[in-house]
């Protein structure tokens, strides 16, 4: 039989509760402030650098100010209102975890206070609600790939390897070199195509992601397959990002993801999802030194 919904971790001890949030907030400051300097060279930021640029160097103020428990609640509460004005500014040009972000912000700032550490009973209410909007959006993701239908044939994959070269060569290995070499050597104009997948394999994987995004959320809902579907989640989202490369979503929710384990998982992966950040960042500022020795 199975057991009640999120029994075990709706129910964590006061000590696993106060730590899943802290880390859960330190990683929520560290990506917002990382993907503030990120976007800086990215239109339709990169029309006001200056101003960017000081909203950046204040939510990564907050950030560090807000690693400490002490200036946790108002540093929290600046970097919200910071990322709420640098989404803002950009409606509707927004990354679908910026709002994500907020989301998860505006519910660690609900939370009550003890003192310096969260009062345990909101703690756990957060936590709840928290992993709700995760398996929320794991699945809603599933059901827009089948209401939209383009991934039944594997024609949205096959756009993003004939148009992504990072696509193109992750799903190298699953077509055959006729059909690639056709795909890679469409463009994105009127009149291009058919952008459809004749290789069987890749429109199995294809499948398996919809479907997986909607049969995971459920296993993450009961005791018995929890372990095993919080896995299955953290792989097939790090898997997506070897061609989708959307670091700061999967950092936010790899975060959100670990909350479902008995103890407090994030903490130590703070560090792996932080050295990510700092590669994605680098990389960046690598690509645009690059453009820029090219274009002189």
């Amino acid at each position: 039989m199975s057991l009640p919904l999120f029994e075990r971790v709706g129910g964590e001890p006061e000590d696993v509760a106060r730590s899943k949030l802290r880390s859960l907030r330190r990683l929520l400051l560290l990506t917002m402030a990382c993907e503030a300097w990120f976007v800086l060279s990215y239109a339709p930021y990169s029309r006001a650098p200056g101003g960017y640029g000081l909203l950046a160097a204040g939510i990564t103020m907050c950030a560090l100010l807000g690693w400490r428990d002490r200036f946790a609640l108002p540093a929290l509460a600046g970097a919200a209102l910071l990322e709420f004005v640098l989404v803002g500014s950009a409606f509707p040009d927004n990354a679908n975890h910026q709002f994500l972000a907020l989301v998860l912000g505006l519910l660690l700032l609900l939370v009550r206070r003890d003192g310096d550490d969260f009062e345990p009973t909101d703690a756990r209410t957060c936590l709840q609600a928290t992993r709700w909007v995760i398996l929320i959006g794991l699945a809603w993701a599933g059901v827009m790939k089948l209401v939209y239908g383009y991934w039944l044939g594997a024609e949205f994959l096959s756009f993003r390897v004939a148009l992504d070269p990072d696509f193109a060569w992750i799903f190298s290995p699953l077509v055959p070199e006729s059909e690639w070499q056709r795909l890679v050597g469409l463009e994105n104009a009127l009149g291009a195509g058919p952008f459809r997948a004749d290789a069987p394999a890749l429109v199995v994987l294809s499948n398996l992601t919809w479907v997986a995004e909607l049969l995971l959320p459920v296993g993450l809902l009961f005791a018995r397959t929890r372990r095993v579907a919080m896995i299955g989640a953290l792989a097939l989202l790090w898997a997506i990002q070897l061609g989708a490369g959307e670091v700061f979503f999967a950092g936010l929710m790899t975060g959100g993801l670990l909350l479902f384990a008995e103890r407090d998982r994030l903490r130590p992966a703070l560090a792996v999802i932080g050295l990510f950040y700092l590669a994605q960042l680098l990389a960046d500022e690598w690509a645009g030194l690059g453009q820029a020795g090219g274009g002189g």
